[in-house]
């Protein structure tokens, strides 16, 4: 891993250079709220590929979610914000908000303009993969950068029945992954988590309204 930039201070959209030839994980997501089950797949993740930092990237408004029962963008950041207190290698982002985006197309566009000479690896949830046929210009996003998707253990059955995994013009990986795994390819990384709590944003809201 490369020596932390000066002050482990967020990235913005003018200093690109300060990240050139860092391994860069991105979690984004609403985060309403942010919990442990989040920062379970960012820690795997940034172990299993070496990674160098953890960009948390707060979406202003999630297209398939509905606005209603969103908490407003502030609080979401900063909870995320305060959740991550202690882990410096972990950083809360404006990024999204900033690039003014709100489909994941567009912010990995954004991010590949401002920071040409970083490495990226978007991160995600199994969850996330039975719905990725759903996201604006998803198999535009497959050919720009690679993605990781975590599962709790078992995860085979999850994984045969994900309509993404039978792509046959994707990269698709199940054990070629690691600190030296090259990010300036595309494709698809399969990646069985260790055992992590079975928890939900939503889960969370719903029990807060229950109290």
């Amino acid at each position: 891993m490369k020596n932390p930039p000066h002050n482990f201070t967020p990235p913005t959209l003018h200093d690109g250079h300060r990240w050139d030839g860092m391994r860069i994980g991105l979690l984004g997501g609403s985060f309403n709220p942010p919990h442990a089950g989040h920062m379970h797949i960012a820690r795997h993740a940034r172990a299993k590929f070496g990674l160098d930092f953890i960009w948390w990237i707060i979406t202003p408004q999630n297209p398939l979610k509905k606005r209603k029962g969103m908490a407003p963008y502030e609080k979401r950041y900063g909870d995320v914000y305060n959740m991550l207190q202690g882990f410096p290698r972990h950083m809360a982002t404006d990024l999204e908000s900033d690039l003014g985006t709100s489909y994941t197309y567009e912010t990995v566009a954004g991010l590949r303009d401002n920071f040409p000479k970083t490495d990226f690896l978007w991160i995600c949830g199994m969850d996330n993969a039975h719905i990725f046929h759903k996201w604006d210009h998803w198999k535009d996003i497959l050919k720009m950068i690679p993605i990781t998707f975590i599962a709790r253990p078992p995860a085979t059955h999850l994984v045969k029945g994900c309509p993404i995994r039978m792509m046959k013009t994707v990269p698709q990986w199940h054990r070629a992954f690691g600190a030296k795994t090259d990010l300036k390819q595309p494709g698809i990384y399969w990646l069985e988590g260790s055992k992590m709590m079975d928890i939900s944003s939503t889960e969370i809201r719903k029990n807060k309204l229950k109290q």
